[in-house]
């Protein structure tokens, strides 16, 4: 007897249903393999690192000058991944560390980098360099080579390995990564660190960032000491900031969604750069830079939440390149000698200041513009 119409269905429900279930189990197993491997950028690149890094007896890790909370966590944390690759890290700032933040974070986790080029510690004892974070060009290093350049930011100098993932909206993101790929548990402090790192790179979050952020704090959350982490967040501000920050927002002018002030007389440098990231704050406003005179000399912060923005190509763009700009893509410092300026008397200085803060609004402005 011929089989009934409705045993056909029956067979045929079952069939599609157990292709469907094939089908979507096969999506999903492609979908997780896909996050699970990150945002494209393929394993050549983290065994090549892995090669270059296992090949040295003792590595310098180079952070930028004025280098961020964001880039120091990243030092940490490849400090940790040398380790696991079988070589000595050494942790050097190519010029100084201006901001309290990062002053402060190297204090609370016994960090001491030392300075390129200083007596302490020289980099010509390392055998060859890694560079970590940054903008521009990569630091000069005359006496060992650079291999690898790690950033989150492109590159387009192809002299050493880079490993650049411009989804990433912070460095500590790309190192948690590459510490992921190294398949070993980083230890507490490691993770901590990493962990406000891309807090502070990513500003919280507000920055607009891909999953990898996401991910990578994700990841880091099972090891970090998360109640640490939230202490990190409040840091008081003195009254010398307090004053320089309620400066900046009166003296405040804006084109488009860049802030522009002058506060005149400052009393450390960090106070300025509080400044600025305080103006990324106002509503509105995704770049700000803020200028003002400490010790003879006119400094300049920038900084930015927008990612089509790059700090140090306004600063550069602003001022002589005879000035070297220190920082990265998302906030930068340049200082300007005031010269023979710095000898005028106290009838002298309200045109003086006049005069800074013209050419000031006026270059920054314009870079602006064009940047």
């Amino acid at each position: 007897m011929a089989p009934s119409i409705a045993s056909n269905t029956t067979e045929l429900l079952v069939v599609v249903s157990v292709a469907m279930l094939f089908v979507g189990g096969l999506a999903f197993y492609v979908i997780q393999t896909l996050l699970d491997r990150g945002d494209g950028d393929d394993f050549e690149s983290f065994d090549e690192l892995r090669r270059l890094v296992s090949a040295q007896d003792r590595l310098a890790v180079i952070l930028p000058a004025g280098a961020s909370i964001d880039a120091l966590a990243a030092g940490l944390g490849f400090q940790a991944v040398c380790r696991e690759f079988g070589a000595t890290a050494r942790l050097f700032v190519d010029g100084e560390l201006t901001s309290e933040d990062s002053k402060t974070f190297c204090n609370l986790f016994d960090l001491d980098p030392a300075r390129v080029g200083g007596a302490s510690r020289n980099v010509a004892d390392c055998d060859a360099a890694v560079v970590i974070g940054g903008a521009g060009a990569i630091p000069n290093c005359s006496s060992i080579p650079v291999v690898a350049v790690i950033r989150h930011r492109q590159l387009t100098d192809e002299s050493a390995l880079t490993i650049t993932r411009p989804e990433d909206g912070a460095t500590s993101t790309t190192v948690t990564e590459i510490v992921r790929r190294a398949e070993f548990a980083p230890n507490q402090r490691v993770a901590t660190a990493l962990l406000y790192g891309i807090r502070a790179g990513t500003g919280e979050f507000r920055r607009p960032t891909g999953e990898n952020d996401h991910r990578a704090a994700a990841y880091l959350h099972s090891f970090a000491d998360l109640g640490r982490v939230e202490e990190l967040h409040a840091p008081s501000i003195s009254d010398e900031s307090f004053d320089v920050i309620g400066d900046a927002i009166n003296n405040r002018e804006r084109r488009s969604s860049f802030a522009v002030t002058n506060v005149g007389l400052v009393p450390t440098v960090s106070a300025l750069e509080e400044a600025a990231g305080t103006l990324l704050r106002v509503e509105g406003v995704s770049t700000a830079a803020v200028f003002g005179i400490h010790d003879e000399t006119i400094v300049i912060s920038c900084q930015t939440d927008d990612v089509r923005m790059n700090a140090v190509d306004v600063l550069e763009e602003a001022f002589d390149d005879t000035y070297d700009v220190a920082g990265n893509a998302d906030a930068s410092l340049v200082r300007v000698p005031l010269g023979i300026f710095s000898e005028t008397g106290v009838s002298e200085n309200e045109t003086l200041d006049e005069l800074i803060d013209l050419s000031g609004r006026k270059a920054l402005f314009n870079a602006f513009e064009t940047a």
